[in-house]
């Protein structure tokens, strides 16, 4: 397995745990604020015969998952088209410029949006194996903390999903909330004594999760518990 891959685990919190969760960081942990809170907006993309949904689903341990990522605040800043690569609990990603969109993604249709990602790609010589197309978008805010051994911990709040038909720009669909907050724990695979003992104050149990299988549920495309 290549080193840069991490392990990646999740706890699902409703707003008690999270409360629980928050006194553990500021008591248990010597975690402390890594960046500024922020807005995270991610388009996610498939196959037609939705392969990442399916490997999800049937529990395969390798598998790869597609989309576009930016940050509300970043006018500036070009979209990231992020190739994420899971193995069990373990995840890694690889990162990719999209230049040719940048201030104007709330403008662009997703058709648009699609083509623009495939053609960047091409010409970083990254080529898909199989035609995309965008099924998901989904917004939330995130909080990003460190402890001093470099785990990192992130909460997700305030999560939303909508559709993405072709011919629609962002601010056309309607948002569904999703009321759950989502701690992920990312640290390398030589850190799991560090992290268990790390875990041990907190009565929280991991769990699996995926927004994108959550909202894909949420919006009635597949079945998802």
């Amino acid at each position: 397995m290549n080193s840069d891959y991490r392990y990646e685990i999740k706890f699902v919190l409703d707003n008690a745990k999270l409360s629980e969760v928050i006194q553990w960081l500021n008591n248990s942990t010597s975690a402390t604020e890594k960046y500024n809170k922020r807005i995270v907006n991610s388009i996610y993309f498939d196959d037609v015969n939705f392969s990442s949904v399916q490997d999800n689903l049937g529990g395969i341990s390798q598998r790869n998952k597609l989309r576009l990522r930016w940050y509300d605040e970043d006018k500036n800043r070009h979209p990231v088209f992020e190739v994420k690569k899971k193995n069990d609990r373990m995840g890694q990603k690889k990162s990719y410029q999209i230049k040719s969109i940048n201030k104007n993604i709330l403008k662009l249709n997703y058709d648009l949006i699609t083509s623009k990602c495939i053609e960047d790609l091409e010409t970083q010589k990254v080529l898909l194996d199989k035609y995309i197309i965008p099924t998901l978008y989904v917004k939330y805010e995130r909080e990003y903390y460190e402890t001093h051994n470099g785990i990192r911990i992130t909460i997700d709040q305030n999560i939303q999903f909508s559709d993405t038909h072709l011919y629609t720009t962002l601010n056309e669909n309607s948002l569904f909330s999703y009321p759950a907050k989502v701690m992920e724990i990312k640290f390398n695979k030589n850190m799991k004594d560090e992290v268990s003992q790390l875990l041990t104050p907190l009565h929280i149990s991991p769990k699996r999760h995926s927004k994108y299988l959550i909202g894909l549920a949420i919006l009635g495309l597949i079945v998802y518990i």
